[in-house]
């Protein structure tokens, strides 16, 4: 049920659905002062979100930053968040990867330069995604395809949430890998809410932050001036892992 819950109130805070609500008032209203208000707001909302250089700025300020692998110790075990596959294209004879997916690829780097010895993959399924065919499943195949050993590979296909990642996560450790060194290795916007996730559970782990979703900040004229539809989709990220941590509080998951 929280799951249902919490992919319906994301529906309502996209600002894009906040623009078409102001919009929708505008058109449908009579009131002529309530009509110019809407309006404006929907237009001052849809510049703001748009806009290529706040929202950079702000996501370089919400991600965790990049480890350099010189610096890091050997680890191990990994950890793997999924989430960064999908499901419901066909055929199924081949792995098809969203945003993120240096999760992964980064962790098989990891793994192939002895940073970490054994790797976790944890996620079961969400809507888009078919029992038979788990992201953790997924994500091991990939690995397999690339050379790692089944030995080096364990798989958690339950968890639905990050939550659940974390709780299912730590069962795991605490019988295969107890009192070792963990690295964490997910989406960079992702990394506060996971670690968060983690403390709760009690697990010590070192943060190795992937899948950016900003770059260097620039003050070019098309950053500062020009409309992006990618600076409102890193407002919906932004706005769903502040909303997540919020929610996670509520239930006692933090």
């Amino acid at each position: 049920m929280f799951f249902i819950l919490s992919k319906i109130l994301a529906v309502f805070l996209k600002p894009l659905t906040w623009v078409i609500a102001l919009l929708l008032i505008s058109f449908f209203t009579k009131r002529k002062k309530l009509k110019r208000i809407t309006a404006i707001g929907a237009i001052t909302l849809l510049i703001f979100f748009s806009n290529q250089y706040i929202s950079n700025r702000v996501m370089l300020w919400w991600e965790y930053k990049p480890v350099p692998i010189s610096e890091l110790e050997t680890y191990d075990v990994g950890i793997v968040f999924s989430g960064v596959t999908r499901a419901s294209i066909d055929p199924r004879d081949r792995i098809y990867f969203r945003e993120g997916a240096d999760r992964i690829t980064h962790a098989l780097q990891l793994y192939n330069q002895g940073r970490i010895k054994h790797i976790i993959v944890t996620g079961g399924k969400n809507f888009q995604q078919k029992s038979e065919y788990l992201a953790a499943d997924r994500l091991k195949s990939f690995l397999t395809m690339a050379g790692v050993p089944d030995s080096a590979i364990t798989v958690e296909r339950e968890a639905v949430n990050t939550y659940e990642n974390a709780l299912k996560t730590k069962a795991i450790l605490e019988k295969d890998f107890p009192n070792q060194k963990y690295l964490l290795i997910t989406s960079a916007f992702h990394m506060r809410r996971s670690l968060l996730c983690m403390q709760k559970q009690e697990i010590e782990v070192k943060p190795f932050a992937a899948g950016f979703i900003t770059g260097r900040p620039t003050t070019t004229f098309e950053d500062i001036l020009v409309p992006k539809s990618e600076s409102i989709g890193r407002w919906e990220v932004l706005i769903k892992e502040v909303i997540g941590i919020a929610t996670y509080r509520i239930m006692g998951y933090l």
